[in-house]
């Protein structure tokens, strides 16, 4: 019973066009999942640098090992593989606090590899999945958060597009890569980034609506803010390593929690610049996350702006009264500072909602195919009657 359990538990995943055989631990599809997460990383790193070594491990198929050896040791390691002749790769280093790294090698590799280990002390070969258990959770959480981020498009083609959309309210992308003549890989990505940036929503059927009027979007694009958002600063930021970026992000977490023991009247909350649509003397005036067309003012004497201007700190006063209006500052609703955190501020609340609207999405979409299978179906049965 032992080996069919094991058997099923080997299993082949295709990757960048090569057939990988993964052998999946206790975490099962996570570990798989997880693993590509790493091998994208890793590619793209090699990317930056010139190199092709891991996308060579890939493509020569099979079963790839880890040799684990003490980090101080990389040196000679990388000198002995080089002079034995073996392929490998760095893997990103998910446990820093275990003193080891870790290179990926083919199984062909390994007789070398264990030539190696008899010159290097405390070294041992695994498997993938060793290495991934091996891993801090939130280290394996970041790189999989720095993988899933999109590269930003080039500057001049999201310029190119957005005017394009700034003709129509509604557009179908085919068109627009049409008139552009552009790929389906060059238009995709800046569709998903500028959705992204809430300026647009995709719908059914390849349409794209936009959230604000073809007029605003034409001065959006001609805007510092544009600039910040699509420019080539942008580009940069995006396409190096984000352990800054992560580190603002810890201190933002530190600085709310700081507050909420300070003041439990308050919920302190963050809204991304790009949620900024206009600033007054002494006010700003946010859009509300993902509410399409409901806006608030907050005084501008209970805010501040961290990371580098990137992002607002306020709080919501749990029982002051809000007024929610629209573009225009027209009067919608009131509701409480408490009811607003956890309706459109409260990660938790947000996660729960995103993940709702996910399963009505995919219901719809099931309720629509079959749909069109049964008038598909019906279609027939009338051709063959005639026949």
């Amino acid at each position: 019973m032992s080996e069919i359990q094991d058997a099923a538990q080997i299993i082949k995943v295709s990757f960048e066009g090569a057939e990988i055989i993964l052998k999946m631990g206790n975490t099962g599809w996570q570990f798989v999942k997880d693993i590509c997460a790493v091998f994208k990383k890793v590619l793209d790193q090699e990317k930056l640098s010139g190199k092709t070594s891991v996308q060579k491990l890939l493509k020569m198929g099979g079963d790839l090992q880890v040799f684990r050896f003490e980090t101080k040791d990389l040196e000679r390691v990388k000198a002995l593989a080089n002079k034995y002749g073996i392929l490998y790769s760095i893997l990103p280093d998910l446990n820093e606090k275990d003193g080891m790294s870790e290179i990926l090698f083919h199984s062909q590799a390994a007789p070398r590899i264990q030539s190696m280990m008899a010159k290097i002390e405390h070294s041992n070969i695994g498997t993938l999945d060793e290495y991934y258990e091996n891993a801090e959770p939130d280290k394996v959480e970041q790189l999989v958060e720095e993988v899933k981020k999109p590269a930003l498009p080039e500057p001049k083609e999201c310029e190119l597009v957005a005017r394009e959309l700034a003709k129509n309210q509604v557009e179908k992308i085919s068109d627009v890569r049409s008139r552009l003549n552009m790929t389906w890989l060059q238009i995709w990505p800046i569709i998903c980034y500028m959705e992204e940036q809430g300026i647009l929503e995709k719908g059914k059927e390849g349409t794209v609506t936009l959230t604000r009027t073809p007029e605003q979007v034409e001065e959006l694009v001609d805007s510092q803010q544009w600039k910040q958002l699509f420019g080539e600063e942008e580009a940069k930021r995006r396409s190096t390593g984000s352990s800054q970026e992560t580190e603002e992000k810890m201190q933002v977490i530190r600085r709310i929690q700081k507050e909420k023991r300070n003041n439990p009247g308050v919920n302190a909350i963050t809204i991304d610049q790009k949620l900024v649509y206009e600033e007054t003397e002494h006010h700003i005036k946010t859009r509300i996350p993902y509410r399409k067309n409901e806006f608030i003012w907050l005084d501008k004497s209970e805010i501040s702006w961290i990371n580098d201007h990137k992002t607002i700190f306020a709080g919501l006063e749990k029982k002051k009264e809000y007024a929610i209006l629209d573009l225009e500052d027209r009067f919608l609703r009131k509701t409480s500072g408490e009811d607003l955190y956890r309706e459109s501020y409260d990660p938790v609340h947000r996660e729960r909602a995103r993940q709702e609207q996910e399963k009505i999405r995919r219901r719809r979409e099931q309720n629509y195919r079959k749909a069109q299978q049964n008038l598909e179906a019906g279609r027939r049965t009338i051709q063959g009657q005639r026949r």
